[in-house]
């Protein structure tokens, strides 16, 4: 609805900013939460959680990536992943970085 000289109400030029504000704040938080995927490799990871490990990151399709410090610990991690995998439902295999962030 204009005004008497053709232009917009500045209570309803207000609105609208507020209206567009609120809705790229709920827009933005749903972009927040975790897939079922990344929640299921969350769990994985607290399960086989090492101190030869830290975990970089968990991809939307669940693909864990960690980085290592010896050998034989990117071997026991990958090892708990696939057995923690086993009794739920698969995930992409892991992706183990060493420390000079190399994959493997």
């Amino acid at each position: 609805m204009l005004d008497p000289r053709g232009q917009l109400p500045l209570r309803t030029l207000k609105a609208a900013v507020v209206g567009s504000c609120g809705l790229a704040l709920f827009l933005g938080a749903c972009g927040i939460a975790n897939t079922p995927q990344q929640d299921l490799a969350y769990a994985r990871w607290a399960t086989c959680n090492s101190t030869s490990g830290t975990l970089e990151r968990v991809d939307l399709d669940g693909r864990i990536t960690f980085r290592y410090t010896t050998p034989g610990g990117q071997q026991d991690i990958v090892q708990c992943l696939a057995e923690a995998g086993r009794t739920g439902p698969p995930l992409p295999e892991p992706v183990a970085v060493d420390l000079r962030g190399r994959g493997k």
